[in-house]
């Protein structure tokens, strides 16, 4: 458990970098406006979107040229996911801007305690794995279909690729040790139930496949079906995803027991101070062999567009090709979209 100490170490470090926190409080009304400028119409005035980038609404919303009056009937939600909603309205129409979907990072210093003896490099290779890597996500989504049910409910696209490049291994010609492609089909639906003042404020039903796109023997695969439901109160958001996979006919099955390391439901959490982002991600698989993962995320703002990060992880299935390998590292890089 050194790299928790590590992180735990910067985690405290971070807490004395307040000097812009005031001007930080105000970012996300900073980025919705000037969104909603690239698409409003020349007749909005600044008065109009300043009221509509203040006004919650259902994330299906997209048109920043109807009316920009706040619903009186509603009372004001400030909660961080109706904040990010309110950003991702703005983007769904403008063919020059990518939604993301996850969170979209470099890490140029990513450390790995392990790299297991298959991780694709060809055994007459004389060259071995770097422990030392860089490592990126890329994830966006588009909404393909609106307001299914009246004026609820929306169909989302979404991509996410996480990348593991052995970049400084020039012995071995510096190749991509593992890439791992995540696409899948999103119904939300927005919601307003609240509990001891925890909203859950959207569902999702997902069709996620997640494969490493090689061949055999090294081929990773799975299909699943999930229902992921998201709370918010204030500046923390948390969501809950259970999955069922999709059975496989054993000779066309990559990786039977995957469910015995990476288990059937992830659990996230997430808290957000002075544009300052904490999350949490779990996973177990409910067992007496118990097996699952941790994964740490802290980012802290480095200019009004990025932010610096630092994530940690512990356990099995940080990439598909060592889902039952565990695995403990740590990464330090930039953070271009956050969860919030």
């Amino acid at each position: 458990m050194r790299f928790a100490t590590y992180f735990a170490l910067l985690f405290v470090v971070n807490l004395f970098y307040v000097s812009q926190s005031q001007a930080q409080t105000t970012n996300n009304d900073a980025e919705c406006l000037q969104l909603a400028a690239q698409s409003a119409a020349e007749s909005t005035t600044v008065g109009e979107l300043r009221s509509y980038c203040s006004t919650p609404v259902s994330p299906t919303a997209s048109d920043p040229n109807q009316s920009q009056a706040p619903d009186k009937t509603r009372a004001r939600r400030s909660g961080v996911i109706e904040e990010r909603f309110a950003l991702e309205r703005f983007t769904i129409d403008n063919p020059f801007v990518l939604t993301p979907h996850r969170t979209n990072y470099i890490l140029p210093v990513s450390y790995r305690d392990d790299i297991s003896d298959y991780s694709g490099f060809l055994p007459n290779n004389s060259a071995d794995a770097d422990r030392i890597e860089l490592e990126f996500q890329l994830s966006i989504k588009v909404t393909v279909w609106e307001q299914i049910f009246d004026d609820n409910g929306y169909l989302s696209v979404g991509y996410t690729n996480r990348s593991f490049w052995q970049a400084y291994n020039s012995a071995a010609s510096a190749p991509f040790r593992e890439t791992n492609h995540e696409p899948e089909l999103m119904l939300t639906f927005a919601n307003d139930w609240e509990w001891m003042g925890i909203r859950n404020v959207a569902n999702q039903f997902i069709f996620n496949h997640q494969s490493n796109g090689r061949g055999e023997p090294l081929s990773r695969s799975w299909n699943r079906i999930m229902l992921n439901m998201v709370f918010e109160r204030d500046r923390f958001a948390m969501s809950f995803k259970p999955w069922y996979r999709l059975p496989e006919s054993s000779k066309d099955d990559d990786n039977p027991d995957i469910e015995k390391y990476l288990g059937h439901f992830e659990w996230m959490g997430i808290y957000q101070w002075h544009n300052r982002t904490l999350s949490v991600m779990l996973r177990n698989n409910l067992r007496s062999e118990s097996k699952g993962a941790i994964e740490l995320g802290w980012s802290f703002p480095i200019s009004s567009r990025v932010k610096a990060y630092v994530k940690y992880f512990n356990g099995y299935g940080e990439s598909l090709i060592e889902y039952n390998n565990a695995i403990e590292s740590i990464g330090i890089g930039v953070l271009i979209s956050d969860w919030l």
